[in-house]
């Protein structure tokens, strides 16, 4: 299995660490067909993105400041966020009357420019999804070695969004379910959820299904896959599957410190027996041309296998490649999360 030269980086490849909370501006305001009392917003955020939100009507004017609470930041529990007790404090993407409402606008309460992350400030913490049980005891800490996986919304990394134009490309669709690591490195054999190592055992779920495919024996040293187990107790199971299964995203080679393109991956997890999570969107002539909405579309045209809404999807170029954002080397990959996902 021969790697590209394009996809080797020189140090640690990393995704971009966003904030939760950023000062932003209303740069566009919309009014939403049959709806008297809101209206939509667009407000840009500086490194933060640009994202579109529903408010008050008349609560702001174009260009006012304002405070951008993004995807899956819990508010404080305070009379000012008594609104959102029915979500359970947390902020979600959806789409409201049509229209996308992918973050929560409030007027501007703490000081700052626009693009200044204010998440501690704001007293905001970001929403974890629980350990299922039975997944098995906790270890360690995840590898500092292997990067986590945690895609970035497209909205607020508009350098990646621009760097794959014009490049061939593909979208998974997100399964929503439990992230999980399976590694061979020197000489030790590791299993993880989004966060922690977990010690091996013949019961928990992760070390189960790493045995059911053989990736104790047969994981080729050097490598760690990740991907997402689903099924009956992860997540209430929105795929609708009888029994649980690890389905694959990425390939990581530890020892170059790169990720496979998708031609080596699908070689490999062939190999193992494994299964890639569904593709969305394949393609080797076009280049990325997709606006927005586009993106949303493509998102929100994708289902499970039981026909429910999907959770997303993530975007990727064919070759895997690498892009400098804020000084930091960043791998050219993002999601867009469905706004009819229910969960």
């Amino acid at each position: 299995m021969t790697p590209s030269p394009l996809v080797f980086t020189a140090g640690y490849l990393k995704g971009c660490i966003m904030g939760l909370v950023y000062i932003g501006k209303v740069i566009n305001i919309e009014s939403i067909p049959n709806a008297d009392r809101i209206e939509r917003l667009d407000v840009v955020t500086g490194h933060g993105g640009k994202w579109s939100g529903i408010a008050v009507k008349g609560q702001f004017q174009t260009n006012d400041p304002c405070q951008v609470y993004l995807q899956d930041s819990i508010v404080p529990v305070t009379p000012e966020f008594a609104f959102m007790e029915r979500h359970h404090y947390r902020v979600r993407m959806v789409r409201l009357r049509g229209v996308p409402s992918e973050c929560l606008i409030m007027p501007q309460t703490i000081p700052g420019e626009i693009g200044d992350d204010v998440t501690d400030a704001a007293g905001v913490t970001k929403y974890e999804k629980p350990l299922p049980a039975g997944i098995g005891d906790i270890a360690g800490h995840f590898p500092s070695f292997i990067p986590k996986s945690d895609e970035p919304n497209f909205q607020g990394v508009p350098e990646l969004v621009e760097a794959l134009r014009g490049k061939t490309w593909y979208a998974t669709v997100k399964a929503d379910g439990m992230s999980s690591t399976i590694y061979y490195w020197q000489d030790h054999i590791g299993v993880c959820s989004r966060n922690y190592e977990i010690k091996p055992s013949d019961h928990g779920t992760l070390w189960r299904l790493a045995r059911k495919y053989y990736l104790d024996k047969n994981l080729p040293s050097g490598y760690a896959i990740q991907g997402e187990v689903v099924g009956p107790g992860i997540q209430s199971n929105p795929l609708g599957l009888k029994e649980v299964d690890f389905l694959v995203f990425n390939i990581y080679n530890i020892t170059e410190k790169r990720y496979l393109d998708i031609i080596d991956t699908l070689a490999m997890i062939d190999n193992l027996g494994l299964s890639l999570v569904a593709t969305a969107r394949q393609t080797n002539t076009d280049g990325f041309n997709l606006d927005a909405d586009r993106l949303r579309n493509l998102a929100e045209q994708q289902v499970y296998p039981n026909g429910k809404p999907a959770e997303g999807i993530v975007v990727r170029p064919l070759v895997e490649q690498t892009v400098i954002v804020d000084g930091t080397l960043t791998r050219l990959s993002f999601k867009c999360l469905n706004l009819l996902y229910t969960g």
